[in-house]
């Protein structure tokens, strides 16, 4: 039997990754919907030829077994079926409940049944604290106290913003479970999905009497100290997270949220960074460039000693591997030091006529990039 080209169906390559695969079937299914165009065959046969297209190479089991030719297309291709069966085996539990949120999203079916199931128990809000470190505690790392205030549960009602428990009884809506069934007829039939308790709020229970210590909302505020350790090569901007330790949710059950530390870091007047290198100007004096001699160079660990080269030109750059950034991850960068060349200023009558005679004792093959850009001019401006 010939092979159908789903990809041609669906518009893309056969080198498209699946989120444009997903992508392109969201497009077509809504262009074609029967919904948007009632009693057209023909819109209805291309909307099933593109669920049908979808429903193999949407799947990467399918997909594959589909690219190596190994998938039996029957009689009917694949068999596209949204609720399982059909020569192809239908959709998977992931696939169909992918094409059910699809539709969900695109016709405003609302909550999908894919969503109930995924749904979580409720999670305190996240806390983003602005942390200011020097260039050398980014790249070294360092350990900060944090002070910083949340939202935790009630010491006096745990959580439940009762006054107690005789003042907590079962929610008559949900009968103590949390969450409501709702039913929907969609295209797909009827629609079951599960939420939150809009009464109770989710927690299945109904306060009569609020807590006097948090006025009801089962949470108080709180200052804390933490000591952080912050990891080096830490960037400006960078965020590092520390998993339960921001706001506990407000119905007290759950889990709380996190703490986002942001990190400023201030310039440094030596060195510059790229990624894990630094980069830092050395400036040298005449006489160390000429005849050579010990120069200072910073690295993160400390200064160590260079024996520069006589005859070091402005501008050099020497590179010092493994001498950058170095993080517990083990991501080691280099340190790149550029010689800079400083001319003597304010210098006496004596001291002009010692570099005068200084100069008067070399020549051209003493400034090898003088004599060569010399020699250039002679051959760009030719004697006449």
């Amino acid at each position: 039997m010939p092979t159908k080209d789903y990809y041609k169906t669906l518009g893309v390559e056969k080198t498209a990754s699946q989120d444009e695969i997903k992508s392109a079937y969201r497009r077509l299914a809504k262009q074609y919907h029967p919904d948007l165009h009632p009693n057209d065959k023909e819109a209805a046969e291309k909307f099933k030829e593109i669920n049908e297209a979808y429903s193999v190479v949407g799947d990467p089991d399918k997909r594959g077994k589909y690219d190596r030719g190994e998938m039996d297309m029957g009689a009917g291709g694949a068999g596209f079926n949204p609720f399982g069966g059909g020569a192809g085996g239908g959709f998977t539990a992931t696939g169909f409940d992918d094409i059910f949120d699809m539709f969900s999203d695109a016709f405003g079916f609302g909550g999908s049944r894919t969503r109930s199931r995924r749904s979580q128990s409720s999670v305190g809000s996240d806390i983003t604290q602005q942390i200011e470190l020097t260039f050398m505690e980014s790249i070294l790392g360092c350990t900060k106290p944090i002070t910083f205030s949340r939202l935790e549960k009630c010491p006096s009602c745990h959580g439940t913003g009762a006054k107690d428990d005789a003042h907590l009884k079962t929610c008559d809506k949900c009968g103590g479970s949390g969450q409501v069934r709702h039913v929907q007829n969609t295209i797909f039939g009827q629609q079951i999905t599960v939420g939150a308790c809009d009464k109770c709020g989710g927690t299945g229970k109904i306060v009569t009497e609020n807590c006097k210590t948090c006025g009801g909302k089962g949470v108080v505020t709180k200052n804390k100290v933490i000591n952080v350790t912050i990891p080096a090569g830490v960037e400006n901007g960078s965020v590092l997270q520390l998993t339960g330790e921001g706001n506990a949710p407000r119905n007290g059950n759950g889990r709380s949220g996190n703490l986002l530390l942001e990190f400023s870091v201030k310039p440094s007047a030596l060195f510059k960074r790229d990624g894990y290198n630094l980069y830092v100007n050395v400036p040298v004096s005449y006489l160390t460039a000429v005849c050579g001699g010990q120069v200072e160079i910073p690295a993160p660990d400390g200064v160590f000693i260079h024996n520069l080269q006589e005859g070091t030109s402005n501008g050099e750059t020497l590179r010092f591997r493994g001498k950058g950034i170095r993080t517990q991850r083990g991501a080691v960068g280099d340190l790149f030091a550029t010689i800079s060349v400083e001319v003597p200023k304010g210098i006496t009558r004596a001291q002009k006529k010692s570099l005068e005679q200084f100069e008067n004792d070399n020549t051209l093959k003493n400034y090898s990039k003088r004599r060569a850009f010399l020699d250039e001019i002679a051959k760009t401006y030719p004697k006449k």
